[in-house]
This record gives C-alpha cells, structure tokens and sequence, in this order.
C-alpha cells in the first residue's frame, strides 16, 4: 500500500501499489480536483521491482505452474529470477518450496546410490548385505529426509550469512540469504540423472547461490566469491600448518 496526500488539502488515501500504472507522472485529488505530480519513493520502487517468485504466486498460476515456472526461473534464469524475489515477507514460502524439492531430490539421489551399490559395481561382496537392509534403510531415510533438508537449509543459509557479514556483503536481513538458498534447492533435480546427476546439481547450485546473493544483496560478485573462498583458505591453512608440524617431528 502507497499514502499518496494531495498538497493542496492534505487529503490522504491508501492506494495498493499494483494499481497505480507505472509510468503514472500525475494524481488528481478526488477531493479538491488538484492536479499534482507523483513522485514515487524509493521503496516504493524497490517493492514494485520485487513482486515475488512464482511459487509464492502459485494462487494464481497454479501449484504446478508455480512449481515449473520457478524451477525453470531458478535452473536458466537465476539473475532475474532472484533479482524480483522479495527479500523480507516471512520464511515459510521459501522453506515450502525448499523442502517439497529438496526432500524429493534426495530421495532421488539416495534411490540411485542404492542401487549403484547393490548392483555389485562398487564392492561386489557388500551387495547382499547391503540389498537385505535396503527396504529398512530407504523407509528410514524417507521419513527423516524433510528433517535433514530443514536442518541443511537453515545451517548452510547462517554459514553462508556469517561469511558475507565478514567481507561486508549483508546488505539485507538474513532472510534474504535464507531465500537464497532455499530456492537454489530447484538445482537439485539434476538429481533425476544416476551417476552424474548429483555432481552437477552441487555445481550448478553453487552458481545459482552466487548470482541469487549478489541480486538478494545488491553487492558485486567479488564479495561474493572472497566469502565463498574463506572456508577453503582456513582448510589450506589448517593443512598446511599440519604438514609443517609432521616435518618438524
């Protein structure tokens, strides 16, 4: 909603955003009939730019249409997917689409691993063991599975956060790096593919978060990238001082 006041008699009225034309230079007061011009604010124009995902317009579209309009949006059209995601607007809409996708995905995933190791390709020896547990194992991991992917999306989204917080690149609330990473859950049906599916889903993602925080946040790649870069520096740090300790002894 846009409080539009007419400075001639200083009459007010709530006007929803999406009826005023975006183009509109001019108001006339339905009180007085002043003619005055409609200067819009910067807000106003930030809220006008992000209407929201197709998922969180699935009332519209449709529940399938939301889902395959998002996953496309998300998958081939990242930067203009989450340069018009909202960035506040609560957190059950993303962690919704988050968990339907990611749940599903790593049912997927694990259905293939299962079988790649029960066809005897890995450890032929283990296959039978291994196929005798199975039913008990998948069942297991279909009820825990919602589970993992909440606790993996809230644990990646405040990792992710803390490490934009340290090079300076959380413009906006944890929210919006939250939103971030549960839409960039859409890359995870790469899954569907067996052997190669999961690794270009992981590469795919990474892709995806960065182009999403650098629209979310409205910072620059390199930011972005330094942040993505410090848990790999601090592990060749580690290393590296583990190996001059095994040369000092």
């Amino acid at each position: 909603m846009v409080e539009i006041t007419c400075p001639q008699c200083n009459y007010t009225k709530s006007v929803p955003l999406e009826k005023i034309p975006p183009r509109a230079r001019w108001i006339r007061c339905p009180n007085c009939g002043t003619r005055f011009e409609y200067l819009k604010e910067e807000e106003d124009v930030k809220t006008e730019k992000r209407h929201g995902t197709p998922w969180e317009r699935r009332l519209q579209l449709g529940l399938w249409g939301g889902i395959k309009q998002t996953l496309k949006s998300v998958i081939f059209s990242p930067r203009r997917m989450f340069s018009t995601m909202p960035v506040t607007g609560g957190w059950r809409e993303p962690l919704a689409f988050g968990l339907l996708v990611g749940s599903i995905s790593s049912m997927v995933g694990f259905f293939w691993d299962f079988l790649i190791a029960t066809s005897g390709l890995l450890n032929p020896l283990a296959g039978l063991s291994i196929s005798l547990s199975l039913p008990v194992i998948f069942l297991s991991f279909i009820f825990l599975s919602p589970l993992l992917v909440t606790v993996n999306l809230f644990i990646s989204s405040s990792i992710i956060h803390l490490l934009l917080l340290l090079v300076g690149g959380a413009k906006n609330r944890f929210e919006a790096t939250f939103r971030v990473v549960a839409y960039s859950q859409a890359t995870r049906v790469w899954s569907i593919l067996p052997f190669i599916g999961s690794p270009i889903g992981w590469a795919w993602k990474t892709i995806v978060q960065i182009i999403g925080l650098k629209e979310a946040h409205e910072i620059s790649y390199l930011r972005i990238v330094v942040a993505f870069s410090i848990p790999l520096a601090l592990l060749l740090l580690v290393a590296g001082g583990a190996v001059f300790l095994i040369m000092r002894l």
